[in-house]
């Protein structure tokens, strides 16, 4: 049969499905381009009105000791690292506007390392801060603060795990990223991209051999919650503390305890004269439930910890040698 020419139009058509899957590439990647900025100039400009340096000199060391802090409020409130403070006789606040203002501290947690200063005449500014688990993971990060005394640094990076809890932390948790943090980042704020305050930097987990780790940082509304208990016109009463050391459970032990999941809390130890050694919890116990809230694991009992308001008929769940009891305070 002899063969029919093709049409013009069947030719585009042709070449037109041919270029198709590139297109499609192409389009995609521009889409992607569009959720990642290009620039954190605008969001640094924003955070950085809020952001100041902390500075001070301590008793019996050489160096002067520097960090990073932020404003809570448009009354000269700044949140900060507790463990930067030490028996400083003064401390420092670097602000924004190049101005060095001594602050008074207000109050202090070593528990949760969270510290609160107040400066007299204050920027004008009002915070503005990240909605409440707004941040997802993979989202961009900013860290600002006095790395090395460098002022007004900024570095940046992604959110690698939410909701992190160690043992030894007790009631805290911690939101994971890649951002570079450095001695002077302590206390200082960790922005989204909007320029907005999603925490307050902690620490870093370094790797072996020095290698570098996970950025830590303070989830803010743990922040504000510990920054409001600080304040000096703060009239709520003393939130209870457990005292326990907690963490997840391990699937070794779930499985030697005779269970197919990981839920639950393990505790860890239990400190004499502790509130849980009131109520009668033991290491090795597994908490299922705290006043009738599941505890899927330890970002859900600091979550049910941090909402703690009266230690009255408080009912705990736990297992504890393959049976089931329930502890509360006789």
């Amino acid at each position: 049969m002899p063969r029919r020419p093709v049409s013009a139009l069947l030719l585009a058509c042709a070449a037109l499905l041919a270029l198709a899957p590139e297109a499609q590439a192409a389009g995609a990647g521009r889409a992607l381009a569009k959720t990642q900025p290009t620039s954190f100039a605008e969001a640094f400009q924003r955070g950085s009105a809020w952001s100041v340096g902390v500075y001070m000199f301590v008793a019996g060391e050489e160096d002067p000791r520097v960090g990073a802090g932020f404003f809570v409020d448009d009354k000269g409130r700044i949140a900060t690292a507790a463990h930067l403070l030490g028996e400083s006789p003064q401390i420092l606040v670097a602000l924004p506007d190049k101005r060095l203002i001594a602050a008074e501290v207000e109050g202090q947690d070593e528990t949760t390392d969270i510290a609160l200063l107040r400066i007299e005449s204050p920027p004008s500014v009002r915070p503005v801060f990240a909605r409440s688990g707004s941040l997802r993971v993979g989202d961009w990060v900013m860290a600002i603060g006095e790395p090395f005394g460098l002022e007004h640094s900024v570095s940046a990076g992604i959110v690698s795990g939410k909701d992190r809890h160690f043992g030894d932390d007790g009631e805290l948790m911690f939101i994971q990223s890649d951002v570079a943090l450095n001695p002077g980042n302590s206390g200082g704020p960790l922005l989204d991209a909007s320029g907005a305050i999603a925490g307050m930097n902690a620490r870093t987990i370094v790797g072996p051999a020095g290698t570098p780790g996970a950025s830590l940082a303070i989830p803010i509304d743990i922040v504000l919650q510990i920054v409001g208990e600080l304040r000096q016109d703060n009239r709520a009463p003393a939130r209870p503390r457990l005292g326990a050391q907690f963490d997840d459970v391990p699937p070794l032990t779930a499985w030697a305890a005779g269970r197919r999941e990981t839920t639950g809390v393990l505790i860890l130890s239990v400190p004499r004269g502790s509130l849980a050694e009131r109520l009668q919890l033991r290491a090795g116990d597994i908490i299922t439930t705290m006043n009738g809230r599941a505890i899927g694991g330890s970002a859900d009992l600091v979550n049910a910890l941090l909402a703690w308001r009266s230690v009255a008929e408080t009912r705990f769940v736990v297992l504890r040698a393959g049976k089931e009891l329930v502890l509360a305070l006789e």
